[in-house]
Formats: structure tokens, C-alpha cells, sequence
């Protein structure tokens, strides 16, 4: 569904949001039903229970600031009626509609009808809305509770522990190899890894110098990041490039042309040696073919 839709369902359900400064409240029950004709599944209805300051059900300013991208005006409040008309417009998709609310003591019940157009598509969306007070105290910053997870707080606490240990199995150094560990993950002020830089510095620095992958991948690193792990681990690049630069060979000396010069050059001459060797008309068969046959010619006289 394209998110413009999504913020006119917030706007649906009028004054179901609490504030978002902390302050002393009351708990309502929202219930919210939904229309949108053309939706292959129904909306349905759902039911939050919210904290709201007292008096705040009856303030339609609320409406301004949960509309998002979403424009209220002709904003009428006539005994207990309140009545508004809206345009929303996002990325040129465009609804508009009206809405009304009417407040009673201890409830207030309205609605919202909205037409326009979304990716290309005709569409609109009616909403009824049905506010209970309950009347017990709250805290106005608490979240709004869905029916039916009502143990939210439970499940995201669960939820929370998973991803901690998720990520302490990604940040577990021995789960990588050396040229894996050369990566922000582990090193910089952003690091999503912290405290892992000393262990991670220990099996890059025993590699560095020995396997062509991880000098290579360090050097790179290093050479477009604002972080040098080199610097971080005390590595001299300069010791690690001359051992890197013994294993220079006709398989490897183009890929470590930029690190060490002399022994690609070495290589690069030899290959062009070779490469004129193999071109050399002397010992080209075609031309041995050619001169042996004007030979022939010449003895048998033709």
C-alpha cells in the first residue's frame, strides 16, 4: 500500500495519539473501522487504548500534528461538533476529504472520508471512529497498547534480547577469517562491533604480511576510508609490503602493480619478451610452409 495511505489511516483515527511530552493523563479506548472500497482484503476495525492529557479529546489542533505530510483547514467547532476539511499530498499523489468528530462526557465518536489518487490509482478511504474514556491515570508518553498485544512490552523485551544476541554472535571475531575482519564493523568511531578492534587487530596483523588477500584488502581499505586499521593496529605497511612483494609472480604481479613496481614491471617485461618470441617470423610455420615451397618450385623448374 503506498505510504500516503498509511498516513491518512493515521489521520483516521482523530485524536488517538497522545502527546509526545510526558505529562500527567487519562486512558481512552479507540476504536478504529476502516473502509477502503476496491482493497482486495477489508481493513477490518481495531481498538487501542491510549493515555491522553484530560481535556485533550476535545482539542482539534491535535489533528495538525499527526497529519504528517497532510493539511487541515476550515477547522469549525460549533457546542460539541468539530468538523475540518484536508489535502494530502505526497510525491504528487493526492487525496482529499473532510472529517467530523462529536464529544460527549465521556466519549467521542466521527469520521473521515478521503478520495484522491495513489501510484496512478483511483482510490478512497472511509474511517469511524468510537473513543471511550476509562478514566485511569497514565503517563501521556506511554505508547499506545493494540488490543490483542497487550504483552507488547513483553514481546519487544524478548524481541530486544534476541537482537543483542545476534549481534553478539556477528561481532564474535573467531566466526571471521583475517580478510573479514578489515572492515568498519570492528574499527572507527561508528564501529557496530566496539571493543572487538584489539582481537580483530591480532589476526590481521599475523596475516598482513603473508597472504596476498588480506595486504591487499588492508591496503585498499585504507587508502579510500577515513579510518586506517593499519594505524589502529600498529601494522607497518611499509615491512608488510616488501614481504608481500617476495611472492610476486606471473599469476598475482598485475593485481599488485600499485604496491610493488619493480616486481610487476620484472614481470611485465618477461611477459613481452615472451610475447615476441612466440610472434617471431622465423619460427612462424606458415612462413617455413611458404619458403619451402618456392624451393621446390625452383628445383623442379615450375
Amino acid at each position: 500500500m503506498n505510504k500516503q495511505l498509511i498516513t491518512c489511516l493515521a489521520v483516521s483515527a482523530c485524536l488517538s495519539t497522545s502527546a509526545v511530552y510526558a505529562a500527567s493523563g487519562e486512558r481512552w479506548e479507540v476504536t478504529t473501522r476502516t473502509d477502503m472500497p476496491g482493497m482486495p482484503v477489508a481493513m477490518g476495525e481495531s481498538t487501542v487504548t491510549i493515555c491522553l492529557s484530560k481535556g485533550a479529546e476535545k482539542d482539534p489542533t491535535l489533528l495538525l500534528k499527526q497529519t504528517g505530510e497532510c493539511e487541515v483547514t476550515d477547522l469549525k467547532s460549533s457546542g460539541a461538533r468539530t468538523t475540518w476539511k484536508m489535502r494530502c499530498d505526497r510525491n504528487g499523489d493526492i487525496m482529499a476529504g473532510n472529517g467530523e468528530v462529536n464529544h460527549k462526557s465521556d466519549s467521542y465518536q466521527g469520521r473521515t472520508k478521503l478520495s484522491g489518487r495513489a501510484d496512478g490509482k483511483a482510490v478512497s478511504l472511509n474511517a469511524q471512529y468510537l473513543g471511550k474514556r476509562i478514566g485511569t491515570p497514565c503517563d501521556t508518553s506511554e505508547p499506545p497498547v493494540v488490543a490483542g498485544m497487550e504483552n507488547m512490552n513483553e514481546m519487544m523485551g524478548m524481541a530486544s534480547k534476541q537482537m543483542a544476541s545476534a549481534m553478539a554472535e556477528q561481532c564474535e571475531v573467531s566466526n571471521y577469517r583475517a580478510v573479514e575482519l578489515i572492515s568498519n564493523r570492528f574499527f572507527g568511531p561508528t564501529a557496530a562491533c566496539p571493543g572487538k578492534e584489539k582481537f580483530a587487530c591480532r589476526i590481521i596483523s599475523k596475516n598482513v604480511a603473508k597472504e596476498l588477500n588480506v595486504y591487499v584488502k588492508l591496503a585498499r581499505h585504507d587508502d579510500t576510508s577515513d579510518v586506517s586499521i593499519a594505524k589502529a593496529c600498529a601494522i607497518d605497511m611499509t615491512a608488510a609490503t616488501a614481504s608481500i612483494c617476495k611472492i610476486v609472480d606471473a599469476g598475482n604481479y598485475q593485481e599488485l602493480a600499485e604496491y610493488c613496481p619493480a616486481e610487476a614491471k620484472a614481470f611485465e617485461a618477461e611477459r613481452s619478451d615472451t610475447s615476441k618470441a612466440n610472434n617471431d617470423p622465423a619460427d612462424n610455420p606458415a612462413d617455413t610452409a611458404i619458403d619451402t615451397a618456392r624451393k621446390l618450385k625452383g628445383l623442379f623448374g615450375w
